[in-house]
């Protein structure tokens, strides 16, 4: 139920706050404005995204946690759709979560949930798990040689 009301009044409240903009500034102004946010918000959300993927590469890299970079790169993500939709109140929703020191504000609860190991010991614990045996059997094989022969059906000439 309450997301049926935040869907039926958040549209609502960004209609009402476009004629309040609009009757102030004008129909044409508050169109251009409205479209300016969409193409430079865009834009920001591009540079963003590429400056984490640079920052993901490089944590990979060093066998570091990339949760908090996942995190962060969902919330440009959801920053660039709420800046493509017309209406000033998901331009400033957009924004926050665009800037980098508010988007750790809001992402610092989610990221300090999912503090983990990092890749390198996950791949250990889960090595060391295993028992003696089946890393014997992987490690030296089973045993059995199988000989035989085979041709190449494409090969024979005519």
């Amino acid at each position: 139920m309450p997301l049926l009301f935040f869907l039926l009044v958040w549209p609502l409240a960004e209609i009402w706050l476009m004629i309040q903009v609009g009757q102030q500034t004008g129909a044409f102004s508050t169109v251009l404005l409205i479209v300016a946010t969409a193409v430079l918000g865009l834009v920001l959300v591009q540079l963003e995204w590429q400056r984490l993927m640079l920052v993901m590469r490089e944590k990979i890299n060093q066998g570091e946690a990339t949760l908090g970079i996942l995190l962060e790169t969902a919330a440009v993500g959801l920053a660039g759709v709420l800046l493509f939709i017309p209406g000033f109140i998901s331009d400033f929703l957009g924004l926050l979560l665009l800037l980098p020191f508010t988007r750790q504000l809001l992402l610092r609860p989610l990221k300090n949930r999912g503090q983990g190991t990092t890749y390198q010991e996950q791949q250990s614990y889960y090595y060391k798990s295993r028992s003696k045996t089946q890393q014997q059997d992987n490690l030296e094989g089973s045993g059995q040689i199988l000989e035989g022969e085979y041709q190449r059906k494409d090969d024979k000439e005519p």
